[in-house]
């Protein structure tokens, strides 16, 4: 194999192929990545047998041909390059790599052992990059973390006719959201459960290419997704398993209610969560009759009382949280205002944007002494 490629070009696409790659591999030709070069494209290709990457880049191919490079150290040494044309050739697996006057030579591996990585055929669902990055990353804050339970590192898709909720939730808060569907050729009502960390690098990469809509399509026979963003393919597997039953948990009434600006709730419960550390986290938020209450209260460190105005209606209550929660929804709204409504103080509280239906934040409750 020999190619001359633009390093600049080359720095890029490895900064996204290597999200691919595992720190814990499960075999040693996935701390890899595979460079093959065929026609006038060189492809890179990593994979963690979870997500797998697959880059496309125009170069010169002198000599077609595939190896693996140990993906660490290609990308350090790539990105140490200065501008211009570099050629890399392969002999028995030594890549030897040539830029301005510099020389190295790396010890690669063949490709036979490489997993084989699906390719993207035909569009199924194509999205608008803007509304995905928004919903995903707002609606993925509440997927789980850990993988005790597989099904909660997910999000689930209900896809109906030109719109998909989108769900995800850890047992502790809630999230729903919808988007709507440029194009679909799905069956109506096709339920799926996409990894959150997928969803998240997708966010990412719509983000650093800037490309208007993508595409995706599902191989429910192989239980896996695959995402098209311009010239970039990532796979992921679908996740096995019956999402909770989250309707069972949405509240659709309420008892007490209060609007109350972002801004003010943003920097109250941020004040709060520095007494709140030696305390489990724990917030109080107080409804009262012309605004809402913030506090925390620590025996070691000391107290943290904010009063926000607020627009009240029903009973007077307090409700404690998990103030780390609180943050990681306030953080993703974009409205000016936000609506709290509950039904009391160990029922789950609902939070929405003021002038956003779809997304709706459901979080429960901490039951304190």
């Amino acid at each position: 194999m020999k190619i001359i490629i633009q390093s600049g070009e080359l720095k890029k696409y490895l900064g996204i192929v290597n999200r691919g790659v595992s720190s814990r591999p499960q075999l040693p030709i996935l701390s890899g990545v595979l460079l093959k070069a065929v026609g006038s494209e060189v492809s890179l290709i990593a994979t963690d047998l979870e997500v797998s990457f697959w880059l496309r880049l125009t170069a010169k191919v002198e000599e077609e041909g595939e190896v693996v490079v140990p993906a660490k150290l290609f990308s350090e040494l790539v990105s140490s390059f200065p501008s211009g044309n570099v050629t890399l050739s392969v002999d028995k697996h030594v890549v030897k790599i040539e830029v301005d006057g510099i020389v190295s030579e790396i010890v690669g591996q063949g490709a036979e052992d490489f997993p084989s990585i699906p390719r993207a055929s035909k569009a199924q669902v194509v999205l608008r990059s803007g509304d995905f990055r928004q919903k995903v990353d707002r609606v993925c804050v509440s997927a789980a973390r850990d993988d005790t339970r597989p099904v909660l590192t997910g999000v689930l898709w209900e896809i109906n006719e030109d719109k998909v909720s989108l769900v995800a939730t850890d047992g502790y808060r809630l999230s729903v959201d919808k988007l709507t569907l440029s194009k679909t050729d799905l069956e109506k009502e096709t339920k799926l459960i996409l990894p959150a960390r997928s969803l998240q690098e997708i966010s990412k990469i719509l983000g650093e290419t800037g490309v208007d809509d993508f595409s995706l399509e599902f191989d429910k026979k192989n239980q896996q997704v695959i995402f098209k963003v311009g010239e970039i393919e990532v796979t992921s597997r679908l996740i096995a398993g019956e999402f909770p039953p989250y309707q069972q948990i949405m509240p659709n009434t309420y008892s007490s209610k209060a609007v109350f600006g972002r801004g003010e709730i943003l920097e109250g419960v941020k004040r709060a969560s520095l007494f709140a550390r030696d305390n489990a986290n724990i917030i109080k938020l107080q409804m009262e009759k012309d605004g809402v209450v913030v506090r925390a209260e620590s025996s070691q460190v000391g107290t943290s009382v904010s009063k926000i105005a607020a627009t009240t209606e029903g009973e007077d209550l307090m409700v404690a949280f998990n103030a780390r929660y609180l943050l990681d929804y306030l953080a993703s709204c974009t409205s000016e205002n936000v609506i709290w409504e509950t039904e009391g103080e160990l029922k789950p509280s609902v939070f929405r944007n003021e002038d956003e239906e779809t997304w709706v934040q459901v979080v429960m409750p901490v039951r304190v002494q």
